[in-house]
């Protein structure tokens, strides 16, 4: 089964405009993998209910289809956390007991779609996933005006707050570490003033290319305004964020920007919990350490301190 999952890496990603799909079971279902991938949605993932959460949080699907049996799975809390997130996935259960009206009224209780029963309303699953998924994705594209910002299609900075109010969130109830990466490109003003704004837009959407390459699914890159950008890397802890960051620096150096030549970018990093322990705290800190960067010479990543660094008699 898992070889109809979409595999990515740090740098690689699926196509984003394609239906997702993440399953939660036990069993081999390769008959709905395959049907779902010859109709276009990519199966993200195919996870045990111990490790939904984690499965959810890097993969962003459109839909999840959930055994209620699967070993670790706790459906109601599932339900809530899949309601209250800022993208509202719809969930949808299916195993092999009966498809009774007890059963699917508890479903819908738990915060399901439905319950359909296996194998005998496979088909029926296949319609109802489809047409969630073509929903979600009606609705992804309606919300590409309000959330994306027009010079660069990466996400603005409404966008960013509701990513980073949700990665704080997972780390609270799940603890699910999260980093945020902010950048400033170095002398835009010069650039600007030297070749003229359009150039400068070049620039930024040059940047903006380079974020969205490096950025997993999971993570959002957001153009704040200006010269100033986000990289909000999800499930990532402070060690990881600064290599992320230092290995982001190092690849926008060595670009070349027509007519420009090489832009250098200043970084401030902080991570939670490491850092801080709210989106405030969360996003002050790292902009401290990118007004660090900036006035110590530019063209260089700063980390915020970390939290035991700041207790008195440590």
């Amino acid at each position: 089964m898992s070889a109809h999952a979409k595999k990515k890496n740090s740098v690689g990603q699926s196509d984003r405009t394609c239906g997702r799909v993440l399953l939660i079971t036990d069993e081999d279902l390769d008959s709905y993998v395959e049907t779902l991938v010859s109709r276009g949605i990519e199966v993200v993932g195919v996870s045990t209910g111990s490790a939904a959460f984690v499965s959810l949080q890097r993969s962003r699907p459109h839909v999840v289809v959930a055994d209620p049996s699967a070993r670790g799975l706790r459906v109601n809390e599932l339900g809530r956390m899949l309601a209250i997130s800022d993208d509202g996935i719809p969930l949808v259960l299916a195993g092999y007991e009966p498809a009774t009206i007890e059963r699917r009224r508890a479903a819908l209780t738990s915060g399901a779609f439905d319950y359909f029963e296996l194998p005998r309303e496979l088909e029926l699953l296949v319609e109802r996933t489809d047409q969630l998924v073509t929903l979600r994705l009606r609705i992804d594209r309606l919300r590409a005006d309000a959330d994306l910002d027009h010079l660069t299609g990466l996400a603005n900075r409404r966008r960013f707050r509701v990513a980073l109010k949700r990665e704080v969130e997972r780390w609270r109830r799940y603890g699910v570490p999260c980093a945020l990466v902010l950048l400033d490109i170095d002398h835009l003003k010069v650039i600007n003033d030297r070749f003229g704004h359009p150039t400068g837009d070049m620039v930024i959407r040059q940047i903006a290319s380079t974020l969205t390459k490096v950025s997993r699914d999971s993570d959002t890159a957001a153009r704040l305004g200006g010269e100033e950008f986000a990289l909000l890397l999800a499930g990532t802890d402070a060690e990881k964020a600064a290599a992320a960051a230092e290995r982001l620096r190092e690849v926008l150096k060595n670009e070349q920007v027509e007519e420009v030549g090489p832009v250098t970018v200043s970084i401030g990093v902080a991570a939670c919990p490491a850092s801080a322990n709210s989106e405030r705290t969360l996003y002050s800190a790292s902009d401290r350490a990118l007004y660090v960067a900036k006035n110590a010479g530019r063209d260089r990543v700063e980390f915020a301190p970390l939290v035991q660094e700041n207790l008195p008699g440590v």
